[in-house]
C-alpha cells in the first residue's frame, strides 16, 4: 500500500510524497521474480516445440498446439498469459491511479486473459472446416496482440516522474513502437519468406518487454520511481 506524507517548509505545503510500505515492497519484488520465472518457462516451451515439431517451424505459432505435442504449446500460451497477470499484480499500486495507469492495467490484463484463452481453445486444422474453438482462438489471438501493444505503449505515459518520462518508460515506448511495426508488418509479409519470422519476432519483443519491466519490479527500481508529484 502507498503511505502518503506531506512535505512542507515553514508550514508551506510543497508536495505529496508516496512511499511504498515494506511488506508491499517485498510483494512487488516477489511478483517481479514470479513474472520472470513464468516468462522463462514460456521461452523454454517455445524452444522445445521448435525442436520436437520442426515441420511446423515455418508456420504460425498456433499450429504447434495441434498434434500429439500440442499440449506443450498450449501450456506455453497459458504461462505467458499468467506472466501478464503477475506483472499487473506487481504494477498495481506502483503508480498514482491516473486514467492512463488504469487503462494500462486493463489492457495488460486483457492481454493475459487472451493468451490463456488461446491456450484453452485450439486453432483450426489447416484446410479443415471452421470450428467454434478455432473462432475463439483466432479472436483471442487478435485481442491479446492489440491489447499488449496498447498496454506497452501506455506504460511510458502511466509511469512518469515529475511530469517527465522515466528511462524504463522511454525504453517501453521504443519497444512498443517496434512491436507495433512488427504487428502491422504481419499484414504485408503474408505469403513471403518473412511470414514465419513476423509472429516469432512479435512474441520475442513482447517477452523482452515483460522481462525489462519485471526486472525493474524485482530490483525495486520501479516502485521507487515517480514518487514525488507536485501539488500545483
Amino acid at each position: 500500500m502507498w503511505v502518503l506524507s506531506r512535505l512542507s517548509v515553514q508550514g508551506v505545503p510543497l508536495a505529496w510524497v508516496d512511499e511504498l510500505s515494506e511488506p508491499s515492497g517485498r510483494r512487488v519484488e516477489g511478483q517481479g521474480t514470479v513474472t520472470l520465472v513464468l516468462v522463462l518457462l514460456f521461452s523454454i516451451t517455445l524452444v522445445v516445440v521448435h525442436i520436437i515439431e520442426p515441420g511446423l517451424n515455418f508456420g504460425p505459432l498456433s499450429l504447434y498446439s495441434l498434434g500429439p505435442y500440442g499440449i506443450v504449446m498450449r501450456t506455453g500460451f497459458v504461462l505467458l498469459g499468467l506472466a501478464f497477470f503477475s506483472l499487473v499484480a506487481g504494477l498495481r499500486g506502483s503508480a498514482r491511479p491516473t486514467t492512463p495507469y488504469s487503462v494500462d492495467m486493463v489492457m495488460l490484463s486483457i492481454a493475459g486473459a487472451g493468451l490463456v484463452t488461446i491456450g484453452a481453445f485450439n486453432t483450426n486444422d489447416p484446410g479443415a472446416a471452421p470450428t467454434l474453438s478455432g473462432l475463439i482462438h483466432s479472436s483471442a489471438a487478435n485481442i491479446w496482440s492489440i491489447c499488449a501493444l496498447v498496454g506497452i505503449l501506455l506504460f511510458a505515459v502511466a509511469f512518469r516522474r515529475d511530469g517527465g518520462s522515466l528511462a524504463i518508460g522511454r525504453l517501453s515506448r521504443n519497444l512498443g513502437i517496434t512491436i507495433m511495426i512488427t504487428y502491422l508488418g504481419g499484414f504485408f509479409v503474408f505469403g513471403t519468406y518473412l511470414a514465419p519470422v513476423q509472429p516469432r519476432l512479435f512474441f520475442l519483443l513482447v517477452v523482452l518487454w515483460i522481462c525489462f519491466i519485471a526486472n525493474q519490479l524485482r530490483s525495486g527500481k520501479l516502485t521507487s520511481a515517480a514518487t514525488v508529484s507536485s501539488n500545483d
